[in-house]
């Protein structure tokens, strides 16, 4: 068959491969992102393009290679006078040679060498490969591959002939740039984490023989100019080896276009979705990360090998809860670049916080919403993982929007459709009364391969701003909860709670709590208190400032609602007020002084109507925490 119309059968089949694999075409880009940040989209989309064609090629060129007549190949492939001279080198040294071969397209090329170069004794040479998992393919490839001459060594179990080679005097060559998996050495390759072989390693430390790099540059369709490098590394440490040949291999793509194109971007060489978050554990057995960082002189403060968007929830309360764990996954994955999207009310606070490299704001809720949050990916694109912290719909369709391999998210009603959009969906309907709602975050992160397990210890914020009081007691009361109005506390159990206080407690001031929409609950509560120690704040202070009074309260008095769980967070003392709601799925977590006080007889999972909690239970558990704290938290 003519060239021409291999070749155009390798376009048109490499278009249909990019339309009918998008999953495929998004990974070559996003490679090609995080290795060019600096080169424009349309360039990084050429290049794509360039690559599923040669893809095919490659496919086609394993399959055709050993039908190939002699005088074709030696006239398609030629040797450069670089290779002329080390081929001779190797060839008449009488020392053997470790061969380390790139993914390129024509890589193939390595099984056809003695056709290409006859007339001379070739030693025994070996090529390990990796076996096909189907029968009959593995049997016809093993015959059109070792048509040339060559013996294939399977990587699984072949390693002990590769050794009896070398120890023959004979030529190991192997492809070093495939991802080691699990057991993978961790080194640096285009900035980012890779999990890489230390076979190359081991055969040279046992055996001491020249190493070299060897690559066929393509010229032309099944065509190329075979070039090859003596490798320079330290010969004291061995896994110098696979530093140096990633470098030499990075700066050949960075240099030439034609050999950009050229390398397996689609092979995914991180495979950021399968292995990433294992990768970036601190602790390993399998390091070579550091050794590597200073060999290719990087900054480990300046890399970033995964990004994590995160969509954060729809409510201070779940805010509050969630960040528990973000902190931990940023502790955890210090090399991951984590970005939160979040509703505007809360871009600042989250900032403050800084457990996030970035916060981004959510566009406003009209017809052009979901085209908004493709302008978010436009910035941020690319990310390796998509956590949703919502169960909505819209939710969901942000998710997918957002573009991640892996979508991350929890259920515990077993909606239908989020098993469309979040493909790493952990369903907990079982045990859903009795599971907290951080616990199921952490499970669902897990449950990823994502590992996570919640620092519970209180959050610290500087907000520059100052509360005084002469007071011996700051006591802050959360009264209103917009969200859900039965988890309430009638406005005269409020009331008379208040004067109980004012009345045993002379040198007191409270503070009442509560959001704008909570304005009107709080004004009745506080309405026929007209005492100088009390202080309603409802509507009349930002998140950021009402952080300020909490981390200064000696105790918060408040319903299952945003601004109890904003106290916990900052390890204030509380005596939290529960009975329609569930205080297992939805009670403070932060290590603090806590009481829950709940009506008589109610199960620990709550259910009864939160009017049932009588005023002196209460009051009770406030004398308890104001005798355990004694004014101990307000820190000036």
């Amino acid at each position: 068959m003519p060239k021409c119309i291999i070749r155009l059968l390798c376009i048109i089949c490499g278009s249909i491969t990019m339309f009918v694999m998008p999953s495929r075409r998004r990974l070559v880009l996003s490679n090609l992102h995080y290795a060019f940040p600096n080169r424009s989209a349309p360039w990084r989309r050429k290049v794509c393009r360039e690559n599923f064609f040669r893809l095919i090629e490659l496919g086609l060129l394993s399959i055709a290679g050993n039908f190939l007549s002699k005088k074709r190949i030696k006239s398609d492939f030629k040797l450069s006078e670089e290779y002329k001279r080390v081929a001779n080198q190797i060839l008449t040294g009488g020392h053997g040679a470790i061969i380390l071969v790139p993914h390129f397209t024509l890589m193939e090329t390595m099984t056809l060498l003695p056709k290409i170069v006859d007339g001379v004794d070739w030693p025994e040479v070996g090529v390990i490969y990796r076996p096909f998992d189907n029968p009959s393919l593995e049997k016809f490839m093993r015959h059109t591959r070792e048509g040339g001459g060559m013996k294939l060594i399977s990587r699984k179990k072949g390693i002990f002939e590769a050794m009896q080679i070398l120890k023959n005097k004979g030529i190991v060559s192997l492809l070093f740039d495939q991802n080691a998996g699990d057991s993978g050495y961790r080194m640096m390759f285009f900035n980012r984490i890779i999990a890489s072989t230390d076979l190359p390693a081991l055969l040279y430390q046992k055996f001491k023989v020249p190493v070299y790099f060897l690559y066929p540059m393509r010229v032309g369709f099944w065509k190329a100019k075979i070039k090859i490098k003596k490798l320079n590394f330290d010969e004291n440490d061995p896994k110098t080896i696979l530093f140096a040949a990633n470098k030499h291999l990075e700066e050949l793509l960075t240099g030439n276009e034609n050999i950009c194109s050229d390398w397996l971007w689609a092979h995914d060489r991180w495979k950021v979705a399968t292995y990433g978050p294992k990768n970036l554990v601190k602790r390993r057995r399998c390091e070579w990360l550091p050794q590597s960082q200073k060999y290719l002189k990087i900054n480990p403060e300046e890399v970033i090998n995964f990004r994590i968007t995160v969509r954060m929830p729809n409510w201070l309360g779940d805010i509050a809860m969630a960040v528990a764990v973000l902190r931990t996954l940023k502790n955890y994955y210090p090399d991951t670049e984590l970005i939160l999207i979040c509703q505007e009310q809360f871009v600042d606070f989250l900032v403050k916080l800084k457990i996030a490299d970035k916060v981004i704001q959510l566009p406003p809720k009209d017809l052009k919403y979901f085209l908004n949050i493709l302008k978010i990916r436009d910035v941020y694109p690319y990310p390796d993982v998509h956590i949703s912290l919502v169960n909505s719909l819209r939710g969901d369709i942000e998710a997918v929007l957002m573009g991640a391999p892996k979508r991350i998210g929890a259920d515990t009603k077993n909606r239908f459709y989020r098993r469309i959009f979040i493909n790493n969906l952990y369903e907990n309907s079982a045990d859903a009364e009795f599971l907290h709602q951080t616990k199921l975050w952490e499970n669902a992160l897990n449950e990823a391969g994502i590992e996570c397990e919640s620092k519970l210890s209180p959050f610290k914020l500087c907000t520059n701003m100052e509360v005084v009081s002469k007071s011996r007691y700051l006591i802050g009361m959360v009264c209103g909860s917009v969200n859900t109005p039965r988890k309430r506390w009638p406005v005269k159990f409020w009331r008379i709670l208040i004067e109980m206080v004012c009345g045993a407690y002379e040198d007191v001031h409270i503070n009442l709590y509560g959001t704008k929409a909570d304005a009107m609950f709080v004004d009745e509560v506080s309405l026929f208190l007209d005492r100088e120690n009390i202080s309603n704040l409802a509507g009349k202070t930002t998140l950021l400032e009402l952080a300020s009074y909490m981390q200064r309260d000696d105790l918060v008095v408040a319903i299952d609602t945003g601004g109890m769980h904003l106290a916990n967070m900052f390890g204030c003392p509380l005596v939290c007020i529960y009975g329609v709601t569930n205080p297992l799925v939805t009670g403070p977590i932060y290590e603090s002084n806590k009481i829950i006080v709940m009506p008589d007889s109610c199960p620990e999972n709550g259910g009864f109507n939160t009017e049932d909690v009588s005023i002196d239970s209460v009051f009770k558990a406030i004398q308890l925490v104001l005798m355990q704290c004694d004014g101990k938290n307000r820190g000036y």
